[in-house]
């Protein structure tokens, strides 16, 4: 039941973790979420990358009769995800500062987290759509009762409004799979080899694209997105955008792609999600280069690269999909500590306009050291993660459509553009604005450092992410 334990450590500590006092809820809460990120090591380093197939199987009959079973199991897809979702909830625990409150977030943090490794180990159609549905229960409560300013309830009731929507559509996408297949079976494994008609496949594609281009979020599906973000306190946020935004990207890898694999005669709808991903692409990153608000230019970023990851899982070959996953873990990393220096930069100053700060490196010089790192990562700078990643998308997306790669490559053009303003333009120069009293504190630069030296190892060695991969199940790459 090593799967399991994914799930239900986290689930039951957060449990606990809700009753406790302030301190004592943090580091225990720290330990559990420590527990969990142990065990998806080990799952990680005994997993086999020549094996074809999902591995740490597990299954029991839960409603036999509907031939609904408790089917977990981890390929090359996901098992990098499972160890992600697992380090950033770590990272995020250890940067929650210890108020009256720390009990419940804490332990709502470690619900969503079960919520998510449980999303990312389903391999039943209908465990999927449960699992999809508990992880938004977390949320909504972390947006609405932690949220900060005076529209975090807006936020939250926005963010669960979108959501249902797309997980009413998903469910009936399950029920209509169920029917359309005549098989009797909701194992995603035999329902990769069972594709319904053309016609069929469109509306049922239809109804799965669309729930999860809401939660990617995927241009144009990403409104509720600034509120949110806007919202969302930093420790959340690091969980929020380096993970749950990677759910719907799963979806489309696991259950859109290899169970919807054929166009109707009178139209390619294939071609939608693609173009769709490279206006993500470009649209958010416009919009990153007019925001002043430091908070919100990182938010719009995130909708940018999450552009790329849709645009390499449509490229349809191996190629797009590996970097796609491989960038995943990437933009995950690489947004978590983006925040976490958006937010020091915040609480040390009082001030998330980038346009009212200047020269606050010569006071705060680590950090500015750390932050320069951070922003190489997240331009594509080679020799960090992000590039391989984006390299890999592009590769694949030329291979599939030369034209959307060559729009998609501005993207390339501008992330550097915003990401340089934000890190010179509060770092260098003369100093303006509020200063820091002091550099960045030990506690925050540990929760940093592993960040950063994985941006490193993972630039440097790739392979480490992609030799796994070579590992997938019946529901595998470029299907």
């Amino acid at each position: 039941m090593t799967l399991t334990s994914l799930w239900v450590v986290p689930v039951v500590g957060g449990a606990l973790v809700a009753f406790l006092p302030p301190r004592l809820a943090k580091w225990f809460g720290a330990l559990v979420a420590l527990v969990a990120l142990v065990i998806a090591a080990f799952v990680a380093f005994n997993f086999s990358p020549g094996f074809h197939g999902y591995q740490f199987t597990e299954k029991l009959a839960w409603i036999p009769q509907l031939s609904i079973f408790y089917r977990l199991g981890v390929d090359g897809i996901s098992v990098w995800l499972v160890v992600l979702n697992a380090f950033l909830t770590l990272i995020a625990i250890l940067a929650t500062p210890i108020t009256q409150r720390t009990g419940g977030f804490v332990g709502l943090m470690l619900a969503m987290a079960g919520g998510l490794a449980g999303v990312f180990m389903a391999t039943d159609l209908v465990l999927f759509y449960v699992f999809w549905e508990a992880m938004l229960i977390p949320a909504y409560f972390l947006l609405w009762r932690y949220g900060e300013g005076q529209r975090a309830g807006w936020a939250a009731m926005k963010f669960v409004l979108y959501t249902l929507a797309g997980s009413l559509l998903m469910l009936v996408g399950v029920i209509g799979e169920y029917v359309a297949t005549g098989h009797k079976t909701f194992d995603l494994s035999v329902l990769a080899t069972l594709a319904p008609s053309p016609s069929t496949q469109f509306w049922l594609f239809f109804v799965f694209a669309l729930a999860f281009a809401i939660k990617t979020p995927l241009f144009p599906f990403h409104s509720w997105l600034p509120d949110a973000y806007n919202a969302a306190p930093i420790p959340m946020l690091i969980t929020f955008a380096g993970v749950m935004g990677k759910a719907g990207a799963y979806g489309f890898l696991r259950i859109a792609v290899p169970l919807f694999p054929q166009p109707v005669d009178w139209w390619d709808w294939r071609w939608v999600l693609p173009v769709l991903a490279v206006a993500a692409i470009i649209w958010g990153a416009l919009m990153a280069l007019v925001q002043n608000d430091m908070k919100m230019l990182v938010s719009y970023s995130s909708i940018s690269h999450m552009g790329f990851i849709v645009l390499g899982i449509f490229a349809y070959n191996v190629q797009g999909q590996q970097g796609a996953v491989v960038q995943m873990v990437n933009h995950g990393i690489i947004i978590a500590a983006l925040f976490l220096i958006v937010g020091w930069i915040t609480d040390a100053t009082g001030v998330r306009d980038r346009s009212a700060l200047a020269g606050i490196g010569r006071s705060a010089p680590v950090m500015a050291g750390v932050f320069a790192v951070i922003t190489f990562a997240a331009l594509g700078l080679p020799g960090l993660n992000s590039f391989v990643g984006e390299f890999m998308t592009m590769l694949g997306a030329w291979q599939r459509a030369p034209a959307l790669a060559i729009v998609a490559a501005i993207g390339l053009v501008l992330t550097p553009v915003y990401m340089l303003r934000l890190f010179q333009g509060v770092t260098q120069g003369e100093p303006a604005g509020p200063a820091p009293r002091a550099d960045i504190r030990a506690g925050l630069l540990g929760v940093l450092t592993p960040l950063v030296l994985l941006m490193f190892v993972l630039g440097l060695y790739p392979a480490v992410l992609t030799n796994l991969m070579t590992s997938l199940g019946q529901a595998g790459l470029a299907r």
